[in-house]
């Protein structure tokens, strides 16, 4: 119960926190917003469409694969050189048209595993204002 003074000396050793280093889990990998219901709050504008993938390896190599219900490939998300836990897929197939309205499976492939997801899209209505 003194308190500290400038003769006082401190040790701290960092190497017991550092063995203890968590493991990346291929199951915490999540969609946000799912589903999507034509919006979602990190959009710029109406036609910046988004959706993200959460926990992904920030070292390491990932591929997103998204399938329709059918089981064709919509598009393919490579994350060769990510360095982020971080991926965004702009609703649109591999040629750069928005997908349509419905359910979609993701599946996600890492070093660590795979997880497959559930998605839901619903576009906004579009109406034609001129004919």
């Amino acid at each position: 119960d003194r308190p500290n003074t400038v003769a006082d000396e401190f040790t701290i050793s960092t190497s017991a926190l550092k063995a203890q280093s968590v493991a990346y889990d291929a199951e915490k990998v999540n969609a946000w917003p799912n589903p999507y219901f034509g919006a979602n709050p990190e959009e710029r504008n109406s036609v910046d469409q988004q959706i993200h993938f959460t926990h992904l390896p920030e070292s390491g190599d990932y591929t997103i694969r998204i399938f329709d219900l059918s089981g064709r490939i919509v598009r393919i998300i490579d994350g060769s050189d990510a360095g982020s836990q971080y991926a965004v897929w702009d609703v649109k197939n591999n040629y750069g048209i928005p997908v349509a309205s419905g359910m979609y499976l993701a599946h996600v492939t890492t070093a660590s595993g795979e997880k497959v997801l559930k998605l839901g899209v619903i576009q906004p209505e579009q109406r034609i204002d001129r004919y």
